[in-house]
């Protein structure tokens, strides 16, 4: 009779469950979120730059070079340094090119993304830590070094 249940239920329960994307599909979603990001950055669309970073208190942006190192920890402090840079340099950019391939490592809810591109003074590394939210994979940490 038990049997009998689960046999009644099992179309039911099939039809609650959720589906999942794969690995695949996730690295997918994440490089473009990443490629949006440069993308909106480059031409100074503030708004839809915001669009791909999370605002959780724990974000942040990590800038390191030659001579220079700056941090930025929470979404206010990322958003403010992003619009004094485009305050000072309205005019936009060319967006670069990714010199060496995303090389996307994804642990369920969150993601590892290492990258290099050529920027102006030299190659430029960069490490993205994501995190998804609903449905969408947004920045949650960025670290640059030129």
């Amino acid at each position: 009779m038990k049997n009998c249940y689960v046999l009644a239920l099992l179309p039911l329960i099939s039809s609650c469950q959720t589906s999942t994307i794969s690995d695949q599909d996730a690295e997918t979603l994440i490089i473009e979120t990443l490629q949006q990001e440069t993308r909106y950055f480059c031409e100074r669309d503030l708004l839809k730059w915001e669009e791909q970073w999370s605002k959780q208190p724990f974000v942040s942006k990590m800038y390191a070079g030659n001579i220079e190192f700056k941090e930025f920890s929470g979404w206010e402090a990322i958003r403010q340094n992003t619009v004094d840079h485009i305050s000072d340099h309205p005019d936009p950019i060319p967006v670069p090119q990714v010199d060496q391939a995303y090389t996307v490592t994804v642990f369920e809810e969150t993601a590892l993304v290492m990258y290099a591109k050529m920027g102006e003074q030299g190659p430029i590394r960069e490490m993205r830590f994501m995190v998804k939210e609903g449905e969408k994979w947004k920045i949650a940490r960025m670290q640059t070094i030129h």
